[in-house]
């Protein structure tokens, strides 16, 4: 693990991913871009996890983080992994890239205090019915994943309240490369838009890793985390190196994703 940095990412469509970061050097983005804290055990506390190692990035969560390990069997029987984010006491929401094929099972990884896990499997899940495979950008990519009982893991809201800005510090987190591990990472938004919510990896602060798709990007409020966007597409360049495209997240202030949610998952809280 880089004890400068945090590397994250996110696969396109087809190729599902799950978030693990390592914080890189360098606070802040261009003129007028709020600060960004990149401070591991910062970081780690706003997922609700700790640092797993001093000065390392990744972070040892298990029951007290929103943020879900999902594995998908696809129709073919290959196996993927992918980040969600438990917004109601049995849904999960993340990228409908993950989901695409008719997957056979989806599971949720449920951790126990030795690392091991044993999986819940899905009861149902639901794509955004505008999704659009074709991209990146990819419009509407976002799922709800529900589940017949209860994760122990805490909900995250969404944040529909406050518009989405370019400059504003946002974080992200998931279970991806090159740890497997839960890892979070962040940097300022470059990229608001209807559809997406992003920004252009230059070294300087964070990016998105394989394993990492349909992970959260999230505003740090004084109340606590709260949801703007799921992890979408990213930069096919290897994890940690600087990428001269966008690393994009479905923007979940989009009225019509927000109605998506809503219907799929009445009890998530959207702020």
């Amino acid at each position: 693990m880089n004890q400068t940095g945090w590397t994250g990412f996110v696969w396109r469509s087809g190729c599902a991913a799950v978030l693990t970061s390592a914080v890189l050097a360098g606070c802040g983005g261009g003129d007028g871009a709020e600060p960004v804290n990149l401070e591991p055990t910062a970081l780690c506390n706003s997922a609700g996890a700790q640092p797993k190692v001093v000065n390392g990035a990744s972070c040892v969560s298990f029951k007290s983080t929103p943020v879900v390990y999902l594995l998908i069997a696809r129709a073919n029987g290959e196996q993927v992994a992918c980040s969600g984010t438990r917004i109601s006491p049995t849904h999960v929401i993340t990228a409908a890239h993950c989901l695409e094929g008719s997957p056979r099972y989806v599971l949720a990884a449920l951790f126990k205090t030795d690392a091991s896990a044993k999986g819940l499997a899905a009861k149902k899940w639901a794509l955004h019915p505008g999704y659009d495979g074709s991209g990146p950008p990819t419009p509407n990519d976002v799922a709800v994943v529900t589940f017949p009982a209860g994760l122990p893991n805490p909900t995250m809201p969404i944040l529909a309240s406050q518009a989405a800005a370019p400059g504003q510090a946002v974080t992200f987190a998931g279970w991806g490369e090159p740890t497997g591990w839960l890892a979070v990472g962040a940097a300022n938004l470059s990229v608001v838009n209807e559809q997406s919510l992003g920004f252009t990896f230059d070294g300087s602060q964070s990016n998105v890793c394989p394993g990492d798709s349909g992970g959260p990007m999230y505003r740090v409020l004084p109340g606590g985390p709260a949801m703007v966007g799921v992890a979408s597409s990213g930069p096919k360049a290897p994890c940690g190196e600087k990428a001269t495209v966008n690393t994009l997240f479905t923007n979940l202030q989009t009225p019509s994703v927000l109605e998506f949610v809503r219907s799929q998952a009445p009890g998530a809280v959207i702020l």
